[in-house]
């Protein structure tokens, strides 16, 4: 399946990529930033996402932008993880959006691209204090990506 998608920039010293929405709202800057979660065994890491904020030197990722390409966000964001994952095969990596509408909107499009997703990936979904597989028509508050051996 050919997905549009934004070509990105990145700095695998800091697990740091970007790329530029486009729009009718203009040119705006995204950036993903994949942060090691510290005190657990397993090597694994946060995706943080949103709008770049100069002024700040940080991610917003409560930024609305409505730039009319939602969906070419998410799949470029997708093919960060891909990339992420090439130089961090051992990594566990844990989304959860930054309002309960958008880890909606990922759990959404997890089950959308689920065919292309469940080659890569083992995805867990956190519910009731506890991690489970995926299940259809099941809420989750966050999700935990592991690539399949």
């Amino acid at each position: 399946m050919l997905l549009d998608s934004y070509a990105f920039v990145k700095d695998t010293r800091k697990s740091y990529y970007e790329f530029y929405s486009e729009g009718p709202r203009g040119r705006i800057k995204k950036a993903v930033v994949y942060i090691r979660l510290r005190g657990i065994k397993t090597e694994a890491y946060n995706l943080s996402f949103g709008d770049w904020d100069d002024a700040a030197q940080t991610i917003n990722d409560k930024a609305v932008t409505n730039n009319a390409d939602r969906d070419k966000i998410l799949v470029t964001v997708a093919f960060t993880v891909l990339d992420f994952i090439e130089t961090n095969p051992e990594a566990f990596v844990f989304l959860q959006g930054s309002t309960e509408s958008r880890t909606r909107l990922y759990q959404m499009n997890i089950w959308r691209f689920w065919k292309e997703i469940n080659v890569w990936f083992i995805v867990r979904g956190f519910i009731s204090d506890r991690w489970e597989n995926l299940q259809r028509g099941t809420n989750y508050s966050s999700f935990l990506l592991e690539v399949r051996k």
